[in-house]
């Protein structure tokens, strides 16, 4: 080996005691990651609701699904960490290892089996060490892929506030944006089958100009070199693509869950149709929705928008909290909807108020209330923005009742939005709730 590749003293003192700060890092980083996945699925949620766009929580569910992709490596490296040392402890105790020749009165069959076997002494502890130091490394590759692949759809995929441009300029935006998706599933392809198409000399230049962008796009410093130790130093290539591709699919398997179920990942689908999985507009008349009332509302969770103080109210007022939702309240009628994109000021405030006015109409159990007085208002526990009223109900029998809270929309175009949003018709809320005497 030259003077120049020499391995230096420290690093190979450092390689021969790695596992020490391995199980300190995986340790403490999983602890933290989880924590940060829950502020980073808040945060969306908000930027939704006050922009309008659901760019924030398609950027979200990138940034989880990296995370959760650290989370799954780290999680399966202490497992194998943990069985690593059960191994040098069961070889401490044992040091001859699996002794075949007290096995000789197996038959045939079973005796082969067993003599094929790793040695637990030595040889087990030798491959653990290894499969858990080449986790802890993929865990950190992945994280770096799954960024590289949100840094690319974040320049590359057109914003919704662009169509303020005009229809004209957006449809070529979106055009170009198809275009370059294109060349990056070709990239994809290369990366994923190890270099297919750069082995291939006769398209190989053509392929090039597409390689240097994505390149550049993909921030590929911070994976290259990992990656191409990985493609020359193991010989099942496949088995190194089937993982990377199996890997990052559990990841986002992983984000879709803890983000909604069975809904559809808006990072995977790029339509502002699936806004409905984050609004919460399905209205269900049989389902008891801890979201809608303060004292059952889980921590961590959303109002999302609409909410009462109690599901047994006992005051002589209904505390109705509305929250803001841009993409609703855009369907508002003209004069109100610019008064709302506007930075506005204390007269236009009073002015929107109106606004809302008109456009929420609430009903308790089915009479219009026809006097509320609406103020602005942060939710305290979940930082949601929105406007909020105190309803009079002492007049209420002691039973149950049921607040709705419907949208004035006044076109048929409007109607066919909330429709898209996931409602079935003009009911934006719809809160049972028992009225007692204290």
């Amino acid at each position: 080996m030259s003077e120049k590749h020499k391995k230096p003293d420290w690093l190979t003192d450092i390689q021969n005691k790695s596992w020490e700060p391995e199980l300190f890092i995986s340790g403490g980083i999983i602890f933290t990651l989880v924590q940060i996945t829950g502020v980073i699925q808040r945060q969306s949620f908000l930027l939704l609701q006050t922009t309008g766009y659901i760019e924030p929580v398609i950027i979200a569910n990138f940034l989880v699904a990296a995370l959760n992709a650290l989370i799954f490596g780290f999680g399966l490296h202490l497992a194998l960490r943990g069985f690593w040392v059960a191994s040098v402890c069961l070889s401490y105790v044992f040091p001859k290892g699996i002794q075949t020749e007290k096995l000789e009165h197996y038959a045939p069959p079973f005796k082969r089996r067993v003599n094929r076997l790793i040695d637990t002494s030595v040889d087990l502890v030798v491959w653990m060490e290894s499969a858990s130091s080449i986790m802890f490394f993929l865990s950190f590759l992945f994280f770096s892929l799954i960024i590289s692949v949100l840094a690319t759809l974040i320049v590359i995929t057109p914003n919704s506030s662009l169509l303020e441009l005009g229809p004209t300029i957006y449809a070529i935006i979106r055009i170009s944006s198809y275009i370059l998706l294109f060349f990056g599933f070709i990239y994809a392809v290369d990366f994923l089958t190890m270099g297919f198409i750069k082995r291939q000399k006769k398209i190989a230049k053509l392929y090039y100009p597409i390689y240097w962008l994505f390149s550049i796009l993909t921030l590929s410093f911070l994976y290259r070199s990992a990656y191409y130790t990985l493609v020359t130093n193991i010989r099942r290539k496949w088995l190194l693509a089937t993982g990377i591709a199996a890997y990052m699919i559990i990841a986002l398997v992983i984000t879709q869950l803890s983000f909604g179920g069975n809904n559809l990942m808006p990072a995977l689908s790029f339509n502002s149709l699936d806004t409905k999985a984050y609004l919460g507009l399905k209205v269900d008349r049989l389902k008891f929705d801890t979201r809608q009332y303060d004292n059952t509302r889980k921590d961590g969770d959303m109002v999302q928008h609409v909410s009462i103080q109690s599901d047994i109210v006992q005051e002589k007022y209904l505390k109705l909290f509305i929250v803001h939702q841009k993409i609703i309240e855009r369907l508002m009628d003209m004069d109100c909807a610019e008064k709302a994109r506007s930075i506005v000021k204390t007269l236009e405030q009073r002015k929107m108020l109106n606004c809302y006015r008109n456009f929420y109409e609430v009903y308790i159990d089915d009479a219009l209330v026809n006097t509320i007085k609406w103020r602005y208002y942060k939710h305290p526990k979940t930082n949601e923005e929105g406007i909020l009223a105190f309803i009079p109900i002492d007049q209420l029998a002691p039973t149950e009742h049921i607040v709705e809270v419907k949208l004035n929309v006044a076109t048929k175009a409007a109607l066919a939005e909330l429709k898209r949003f996931g409602m079935k018709d003009e009911i934006y809320a719809y809160i049972p709730f028992w009225k007692d005497v204290k």
